[in-house]
């Protein structure tokens, strides 16, 4: 018996959201299962202000390499040790060995980067919103929002046309 924690009202879910979180990467990083479905229907507050995690149907064994590999790739992208997140994906098993150096000069860590530095700033949606737009008008000048975006866009065709052609794609 509980109530749903994107539902409940009770002052402590923050708590259980971070010992959710917590139980998760235990789960991942400790245990080696992982409970596979944590929406929010199967995360709870209990009546004595426990967290129950529901549907233990969907669980997966992550082997010790991949353990190691995820920790890594956490350790990297906190450090903002970009440089190694290729390297990480092929020890993830995203990306083949024969094609890391293909991945170290597609510029994916700039996307990630960029990417990660908004999302660890907080604030939520409309922060990120604020934020993008000075990092682009710092970038592109002092132009409308349209015009911002049809920058942005140019440039990011740009980046990606560079990469086929160095790929040997039209």
């Amino acid at each position: 018996d509980g109530t749903r924690l994107d539902t409940s009202a009770s002052p402590d879910v923050p708590r259980l959201c971070g010992v959710a979180l917590n139980a998760y990467l235990t789960m991942l990083l400790d245990t080696g299962t992982l409970h596979c479905d944590p929406h929010p229907g199967n995360l709870l507050r209990d009546t004595s202000g426990r967290l129950v995690i529901l549907d233990w149907g969907m669980t997966l064994d992550v082997p010790r390499d991949l353990q190691y590999a995820l920790l890594e790739f956490i350790a990297h992208i906190n450090t903002n040790d970009l440089d190694k997140v290729p390297q990480d994906f092929v020890n993830l098993g995203f990306t083949p060995p024969d094609k890391l150096e293909k991945v170290q000069s597609s510029g994916i860590t700039d996307g990630l980067s960029f990417m990660l530095r908004q999302l660890s700033a907080g604030g939520g949606p409309s922060k990120i919103r604020e934020r993008v737009k000075e990092e682009f008008v710092a970038r592109y000048g002092d132009v409308s929002d349209q015009e911002l975006r049809d920058r942005a866009r140019a440039e990011m065709l740009q980046r990606m046309e560079a990469q086929l052609a160095s790929e040997g794609v039209d």
